[in-house]
């Protein structure tokens, strides 16, 4: 039995290692970073973790700050904005473009991902209970 549970753990670990995490990147040339979307909760990166700078609701950083550039639903940076063609992008650990986090159905490489499309079809719910939604989202599914 011993055995057993040191191979799955084993498995387990050595997967996670190697899974990518997807990060998202806004402002008009894409240089801000605004968290990561698929970290634990309890990570300082993550979008998911209401104290740190991404998770935050008073953060500038984070797109839960409705009042910020990322947050507001009327400014064009933000991914919540239905008209924008600047949305903030998602990207993994190795640099690859996965579409973009927008709530424009016509942008051109939105990401139909269901954690994406979760994040825009609920934001303002997430946002007023991040680790209720995170569970849902992250933890109940595995990668985008």
């Amino acid at each position: 039995m011993k055995k057993l549970l040191f191979i799955i753990t084993l498995i387990a670990t050595s997967s996670y290692a190697t899974s990518q995490n997807l990060h998202l990147y806004g402002g008009s040339d894409y240089t801000v970073y605004l968290g990561c979307l698929d970290c634990s909760r309890f990570d300082s990166k993550s979008i998911w973790n209401a104290f740190g700078d991404y998770g935050s609701s008073f953060s500038n950083a984070s797109i839960w700050n409705d009042l910020n550039n990322y947050g507001d639903d009327n400014n064009p940076l933000s991914p919540w904005n239905k008209v924008s063609n600047k949305a903030p992008k998602i990207v993994d650990d190795a640099g690859k473009f996965q579409g973009y986090l927008t709530a424009n159905p016509s942008l051109k490489e939105k990401s139909n991902s269901r954690l994406a499309t979760e994040l825009v079809n609920n934001h303002k719910a997430i946002a007023k209970d991040l680790a209720k939604w995170y569970a849902k989202l992250v933890v109940d599914y595995s990668k985008l």
